[in-house]
């Protein structure tokens, strides 16, 4: 719930979300800002309808959000984050941080796993409603934006405690021995060692290159790297502990879709489990790929030290949420 201020909603939408090179050499669909924009407002007039007195929205250099709610009439106020020059992950990040001092009851996300992963990076605990729009999409679900907002504004106007209608995400937090000192960075889904030297366009699609990879999330109807981990040994998102897999030219080959329309060969050396609480390093030298996403150049010499928590986000189950509200208006 909501701080001593009225119960309040957060939107935050990723312009870039659903754009990235996978479209280029995979079957992935895009995301139009025209789809973005409507989701969005869907999403504000589901919160308010849901009881959301306040609804805080990223603003970015689209205008997104101000078009979603351009002429709206609701009994709320809705405000806008200014917009920042460039569309960087850092944005969503910053806005989470934001929302996070507001003491916003609960937040909307539009994204993939990168955008996930950027919000939590500003706030750890955050209540999420997280909505797939993006190309890898483990860590959100498919959600009507209308119920979704309606979902978030349950918890954020306390008709539903957040404790009741969530479950809480793993996180694998991860520090990174550079030359400056060391790193802190974390992944809600998957963390993977690539061979390459460059970070380049981000997107990962090409399995011939992985040389370890550790999945908090492997479901076996995933697309995406942790794919790889559910053919192997199967995690679902809500049970403790994570699959370190390792590769090599000599292994046992699976195929498996790496990204929507796309599948490609790896070659497993080995898999085990690892339990909550457990941490390993990933020596360099290498790329490391957080959640989808090539970010960080590890040196020969140096090492990535990752440990599994299970203190991650809030993450609100939307059919719980609407089920909560009514059971309430049905003793109301």
């Amino acid at each position: 719930m909501s701080g001593g201020g009225p119960p309040t909603v957060g939107i935050v939408v990723n312009p870039a979300a659903g754009k990235d090179i996978r479209r280029l050499v995979s079957a992935a669909s895009p995301t139009s800002d025209m789809a973005k924009v409507g989701i969005v407002r869907r999403a504000v007039i589901g919160a308010v309808e849901g009881g959301a007195k306040r609804v805080l929205l990223t603003d970015d250099r689209r205008a997104l959000a101000a078009r979603a709610i351009d002429r709206l009439e609701l009994d709320a106020e809705l405000d806008l984050l200014p917009a920042p020059p460039w569309d960087v992950s850092r944005n969503s990040t910053v806005a989470a941080m934001h929302m996070r001092d507001e003491e916003t009851g609960a937040v909307i996300v539009l994204g993939g796993d990168g955008t996930h992963r950027d919000v939590v990076k500003g706030w750890r605990h955050a209540p999420l409603v997280a909505l797939s729009t993006g190309t890898n999409n483990v860590f959100p679900r498919h959600h009507e934006a209308t119920v979704a907002g309606h979902a978030a504004a349950v918890v954020a106007s306390g008709l539903a405690s957040l404790d009741s209608v969530s479950w809480k995400a793993k996180i694998l937090d991860v520090e990174v021995d550079t030359a400056d000192g060391p790193e802190l960075d974390l992944a809600l889904v998957d963390l993977a060692l690539i061979e390459s030297s460059f970070t380049g366009s981000r997107a990962v699609w090409e399995g011939n290159r992985l040389k370890a990879l550790v999945a908090l999330v492997a479901e076996p109807a995933s697309v995406g790297l942790s794919a790889i981990a559910a053919r192997l040994a199967p995690t679902s998102r809500s049970e403790p502990g994570a699959v370190h897999v390792t590769f090599a030219p000599d292994g046992d080959t699976h195929r498996v879709a790496i990204a929507p329309g796309l599948y490609s060969d790896v070659t497993v050396t080995s898999h085990q489990r690892l339990d909550t609480g457990a941490s390993m390093d990933l020596p360099g030298p290498g790329v490391l790929s957080f959640d989808g996403e090539r970010d960080v150049v590890l040196a020969q010499g140096r090492s990535a030290r990752l440990t599994l928590a299970a203190d991650g986000p809030h993450v609100i189950d939307v059919s719980a949420a609407m089920a909560a509200t009514a059971r309430t208006h049905d003793h109301g």
